[in-house]
């Protein structure tokens, strides 16, 4: 007879804290990265998708009929692969916001040949892609700039995800349906922020109501 598979609370395995930003900060960070290079940012902040994902974005997965994406393929191991992360292929809405880039996408004159959506002009790669370490830089360089410090991924899918339940009032269900995931446990960690972002405001109002106060016991 074979076991059980062990649960992760077994091992005392609990999921990391969803570090997030608002959407003006968030949006702060991408104005302060080159114009050329903001493209690929915005789409990852509009669509909550990975920035491998991105990266391997062809021009041809997005189909003007439905004004949607699908998502087919992905950069593993710093190479291309033709599957997802989760072998499973996503059709995911142009957001509105992003229909000016995406018509200046396809209507812009390059020097190289390329399938991909979203290209480099100083990357090695096939095709010009991104990479990880260009988009990394990138994203450093701008955090510098404008005084934050959040990694890419939870600067981009985290918060945009926190955002959308937190700043924009949506369901679990709700995001559930926006990023595709297959189980409502998978944005649960998302809503937990909420809780957080309560408990911030609570704290704020306390503090600036003793300030208007005064200390306890000194004059004024």
């Amino acid at each position: 007879m074979i076991p059980p598979f062990p649960e992760k609370g077994d091992y005392n395995i609990v999921d990391p804290a969803i570090i997030w930003i608002p959407e003006d900060r968030q949006n702060k960070i991408i104005e302060a990265i080159p114009d050329i290079h903001q493209p690929i940012f915005w789409w990852l902040k509009y669509h909550l998708r990975r920035p491998s994902e991105a990266m391997a974005l062809y021009k041809d997965d997005y189909d003007p009929d439905v004004d949607a994406f699908t998502i087919r393929r992905t950069i593993s191991a710093r190479v291309l692969v033709n599957r997802t992360k989760t072998k499973v292929e996503h059709l995911i809405p142009c957001h509105s916001e992003f229909k000016s880039i995406l018509l200046y996408l396809n209507n812009r004159s390059l020097k190289y040949i390329s399938p991909f959506l979203f290209t480099c002009p100083s990357s090695r790669q096939e095709g010009k892609r991104y990479t990880q370490s260009i988009m990394s830089k990138l994203w450093k360089d701008a955090c510098k700039r404008v005084g934050e410090s959040i990694t890419m991924y939870a600067g981009l899918k985290h918060s945009s995800c926190c955002q959308y339940i937190n700043e924009k009032g949506l369901s679990m269900s709700d995001l559930q349906t926006i990023t595709d995931h297959a189980r409502l446990d998978s944005v649960k960690r998302y809503a937990k922020t909420e809780l957080a972002r309560k408990r911030e405001l609570m704290e704020r109002k306390v503090i600036r109501l003793q300030e208007r106060r005064g200390n306890p016991g000194v004059e004024s």
